[in-house]
């Protein structure tokens, strides 16, 4: 396709949350190159809004050190709503002093590259945008990519100024609609946009791994369960979960990633001693990614286990992989335990009793995983067809372009 010489920025925060915000901003900055065919600048928001960077760090501190889930929804909370009160909703319409000096690095940016579109993936973001496109005083139009629909519960993430938002689920649209009053024309449903051909960028690079051959054996017809643990924020309930698997379960394929963590990815590996078939990384190489997707995904027993964000879920099911998730305590994926056990996609555990007992029960008897996988290949087929979320993203963002 010849490029279009107009011009899409998208801005996305890349500490707020271990990769699943970035990521999805790369899917979707992929989406738009391949579909609008304009010239499109994938950026970090941080740089050109400091206090971003500033939020992401107490995000992560919140994450890492909160005691229990409580506590860390406690805590979150607590800091959306010192953003909020920095930001008020509505004050995209008139900034004040303080307000116009936190933008000032995105307001002399936008000034200077005067995109025609740019594109915040979240809804904060977006916000920001709206603010120091005005005090820029540039024709551009704003784009809010709604990358998790849970945000949207709080008020940091919602507004009704900018030009065009773009949600993943109706009921996404019904409650901005409901909430902030948005022009019902100012929202679109596009699908739930998955990281597929994205992911591996992130999961890639250096690997911790103990190579003992190929993963997941030779049991004849593949019904020994593959676990994939996905763990991208630390937390001592995962070594706990290996260590009762290995007691209790020795004879699965498992493989743990302890992403971008070599020190607890090693520690997964202590905690797992004397079993070699199983394989322990902080990331993956390219080979390895698709190898244990691959060999999940055909597995009749299959089984991805993680925290409940909602990038991974709809990432798994798109590959016919269940999900056994334990609850993250975060306000913005609250949403996610409904959506796994309303679809049938596995199950969301409130705390790590309720896991440990889980993975005995489906381990125990793998038919109940089975079952589960049936589903998560239904919900995929009716919920998740990526050339139709990425021809709606084209033809909203075409729509922006040309009615500028």
């Amino acid at each position: 396709m010849p490029r279009d010489p107009r011009t899409v920025q998208v801005l996305s925060p890349r500490t707020w949350g271990k990769f699943g915000n970035y990521l999805a901003a790369t899917s979707f900055s992929r989406v738009v190159r391949e579909r609008v065919g304009a010239e499109v600048e994938l950026r970090e928001a941080e740089p050109l809004v400091p206090l971003l960077g500033e939020a992401g760090a107490e995000i992560r501190t919140i994450s890492e050190q909160s005691p229990d889930l409580a506590t860390r929804t406690v805590r979150y909370r607590a800091l959306m709503q010192r953003l909020q009160e920095r930001f008020p909703q509505g004050f995209e319409a008139d900034p004040g002093p303080e307000q116009i000096a936190a933008l000032a690095g995105l307001t002399a940016h936008l000034r200077a590259s005067a995109p025609d579109v740019v594109v915040g993936t979240k809804g904060f973001v977006a916000r920001l945008c709206v603010a120091a496109v005005r005090l820029a005083e540039v024709p551009t139009r704003v784009v809010s990519q709604v990358t998790n629909p849970g945000l949207l519960q709080l008020p940091l993430h919602r507004s009704r100024f900018p030009d065009l938002t773009l949600v993943g689920f109706d009921w996404a649209r019904e409650r901005l609609i409901a909430d902030e009053g948005v022009d019902p024309a100012r929202v679109r449903v596009v699908g739930p946009l998955v990281a597929q051909h994205d992911l591996r960028e992130f999961m890639t690079g250096g690997t911790a791994s103990r190579e003992t051959g190929p993963w997941g054996g030779d049991d004849g017809d593949g019904s020994r369960p593959r676990l994939i643990v996905f763990c991208n924020r630390g937390g001592e309930v995962y070594l706990r979960l290996l260590e009762h698997i290995a007691a209790r379960h020795p004879s699965v394929d498992l493989v743990f990633v302890g992403y971008d963590d070599p020190a607890f990815a090693r520690r997964a590996a202590d905690a797992a001693a004397g079993l070699r078939h199983w394989r322990f990384h902080s990331r993956l190489t390219q080979s390895e990614y698709f190898d244990y997707i691959d060999r999940a995904a055909r597995s009749p027993h299959g089984l991805l286990i993680s925290k409940a964000g909602p990038n991974t879920t709809l990432e798994a099911a798109y590959f016919g992989i269940p999900v056994l998730m334990l609850e993250s305590g975060l306000p913005m994926e609250e949403w996610v335990p409904g959506l796994i056990h309303e679809h049938g996609l596995g199950r969301a555990c409130a705390d790590p009793g309720e896991l440990l007992r889980t993975v005995d029960e489906w381990l125990t008897r793998p038919e109940a995983i089975a079952l589960r996988k049936k589903s998560a290949i239904a919900f995929a087929g009716n919920t998740l067809d990526q050339e139709a979320v990425a021809a709606r993203i084209g033809t909203a963002v075409t729509s922006l372009l040309d009615g500028r």
